[in-house]
């Protein structure tokens, strides 16, 4: 009679322990897991500044919780090792590879590592806190072939940046990869648990795993990850695909038993997804497809160029965008002769002329010559490519805009006549409504808005608190949501979406004190980044967004230092005023120098204090 599957803190069913998918052995065998960790509870506990709300989850390297800034009420994620594995220098050296990696890749499709501490001998790491759900919960089913493609696009773009610093993850999957809901229908893509990721540039040479060692999950593990081999970029390019493929059609590649899985990976051809699934268009199946080849050298050559054929996928047949003409009007000027134009995605063209095009973010109207007819539309001028360029590119001159009247009666109306269906005069007009005054009237304060930066586009000033930014981003969105229900015209409702796209965008930024921080360098807002710290920015965060900024800016070294040290030389003096210029010149040439924005805000408010809220002292 067999033993009944034990219970393991990776929650899955095995019979023994040596069965655990997530083993790790060493060279005295296996490691032990004691079952009374399963039963760990950090609840309450703190962690440096946060104290533990609740758990989120456990792996096989370690335990994640919720936490909250005692004081800020910030939310984080933190992720501790377990305390068995924290014995085994070489676990605790991967747990910290993980810190390393996550530090060093730095992109928005990577979760983003806060902070690293040690508690009671166990390392941890704080990381940001995201709210949504990972994709193996959110694909329940097949999705979509666009979706899939969107998906998969931003997988590429986290990856890019991972390999460009040397960084394997080898354990892509769906349970690895987290979606932010962004509005819309839209996500953002958050890679996750770099545990077992390899840096190929770790120094001395060394890794902090071994040679030999199978880690990872066997459905998504490569041909050459499967056989213990030498491992590049293309061993995650293979994961993506199979993680398409399960995407597309609801199945993965491979299944059976661990050693059957492992075996279809080295040795078995999948069926191809279009014919499992034949939603899936052949053209993603074959990039699919060439993502799963079984050996490396005849998968994409990057993760780049892998996000490239995925976006080919679902682009509309050249003869189509062929057969477009277009004429261009220009505030009020004469229209341009007749141009020939492509489509460009799903809601751009590109027009080509030799002719001087209008200037860039210029509002043209539009008068297109389409195979079922004629339609009208607006549009704004959003590339210029000019003869030089175009001879490089082995492509017409010209200008690329962006259509503006992108309600559904619109692109419905676009792709019939595009398909060469020709509407009947009973055929309702695209949209019959006028312009509204009540929409108008919000519409032009924000139309000047738009104009500046993201702080006049949500109404309010460079020192404002995060709570002031997010009310007034609120109030915007409450002002503006509303007009979306009214009969507008197609103008006008495409400008409402503009105006709420630039509101998120800003809010986006001044909301989260990195994003703005990065964003307040850029203008040498000092209040603005005084803020930032007082809303919990750590020391970490600012290094890391500063040497961007160094980098970025190309600072010559030292500059700051002196402008610092004549400000001390100063301050010894009893010269405040002279003081206060020179560490002001230090911050507009290093504007995120941590001792500099002390001394700056300390003698500021010092000075403010003896000459009154009056006193003149700018930024």
């Amino acid at each position: 009679m067999q033993a009944p599957p034990s219970a393991c803190h990776c929650e899955s069913q095995h019979r023994e322990a040596d069965h655990c998918p997530t083993l790790v052995r060493s060279g005295e065998g296996p490691v032990a897991r004691p079952l009374l960790e399963r039963e760990e509870n950090f609840l309450g506990q703190k962690f440096g500044s946060f104290e533990v709300v609740r758990e989120l989850g456990r792996g096989g390297m370690g335990s994640v919780w919720l936490a909250e800034h005692t004081l800020i009420r910030k939310r984080v994620a933190v992720k501790v090792l377990h305390a068995h594995l924290a014995k085994d220098r070489r676990l605790v050296a991967r747990f910290l590879s993980e810190a390393r990696t996550l530090t060093v890749i730095q992109h928005e499709n990577v979760v983003a590592l806060q902070d690293l501490d040690m508690r009671e001998g166990r390392p941890y790491l704080v990381m940001e806190y995201l709210e949504g759900q990972n994709l193996a919960a959110f694909a329940e089913g097949p999705l979509e072939p666009a979706l899939v493609v969107e998906l998969l696009s931003q997988v590429c773009d986290a990856l890019a940046a991972a390999h460009a610093h040397g960084v394997v993850h080898r354990d892509l999957k769906p349970a690895n990869v987290f979606l932010v809901p962004m509005g819309n229908g839209r996500h953002r893509v958050k890679l996750l648990d770099f545990g077992i990721a390899k840096l190929l540039s770790y120094p001395g040479g060394m890794t902090p795993t071994q040679e030999g060692m199978l880690l990872g999950t066997p459905e998504f593990m490569s041909p050459e990850q499967c056989n213990g081999e030498t491992v590049d970029g293309r061993t995650d390019l293979y994961a993506v695909g199979v993680m398409g493929y399960l995407l597309g059609t609801g199945r993965l590649p491979f299944s059976g038993s661990p050693a059957e899985v492992l075996v279809g990976h080295l040795m078995k051809a999948p069926r191809l997804p279009h014919e499992v699934r034949p939603e899936v268009p052949p053209a993603l199946s074959q990039v699919l497809m060439k993502a799963m080849a079984k050996r490396p050298e005849d998968r994409f050559s990057s993760a780049a160029e892998l996000r490239q054929a995925l976006q080919a996928v679902l682009k509309p047949e050249p003869a189509k965008a062929s057969m477009l003409m277009a004429r261009v009007r220009a505030n009020g000027r004469p229209a341009f002769e007749e141009l020939r134009c492509e489509r460009v995605g799903r809601a751009g063209l590109f027009l080509q002329t030799e002719s001087v095009p209008p200037p860039l973010l210029e509002e043209v109207g539009l008068l297109l010559r389409l195979p079922g007819g004629e339609l009208s539309c607006t549009a704004q001028v959003v590339r210029h490519v000019s003869a030089e360029q175009a001879r490089q590119w082995n492509m017409a001159p010209g200008f690329g805009v962006q259509l503006r009247d992108t309600a559904p009666g619109f692109l419905e109306a676009f792709e019939r006549l595009l398909a060469g269906e020709r509407l009947s005069p009973q055929t309702p007009p695209l949209s019959s409504a006028r312009e509204d005054a009540r929409a108008e009237a919000v519409l032009q304060r924000y139309r000047e808005r738009l104009q500046g930066d993201h702080y006049l586009a949500l109404g309010t000033t460079w020192e404002a608190d995060f709570d002031t930014v997010r009310g007034c981003a609120r109030a915007a969105r409450q002002a503006l949501e509303p007009l979306l229900k009214l009969p507008l015209s197609l103008g006008q409702r495409a400008q409402v979406e503009r105006v709420l796209e630039r509101v998120a965008q800003a809010a986006h930024v001044l909301g989260h004190p990195e994003r703005r921080t990065e964003y307040d360098a850029g203008l040498r807002n000092l209040e603005g980044l005084l803020r930032c710290l007082s809303a919990g920015l750590t020391v970490t965060e600012l290094e890391r967004c500063r040497r961007q900024f160094l980098a970025k800016n190309r600072v010559p070294e030292g500059h700051a230092t002196i402008h610092l040290k004549t400000g001390d030389a100063f301050a010894a003096q009893g010269k405040l005023t002279e003081a206060l210029v020179a560490y002001g010149a230090a911050l507009r040439a290093d504007p995120l120098h941590l001792e500099a924005l002390k001394r700056w805000r300390s003698l500021r408010a010092r000075l403010l204090t003896a000459s009154g809220p009056s006193s003149a002292l700018g930024r």
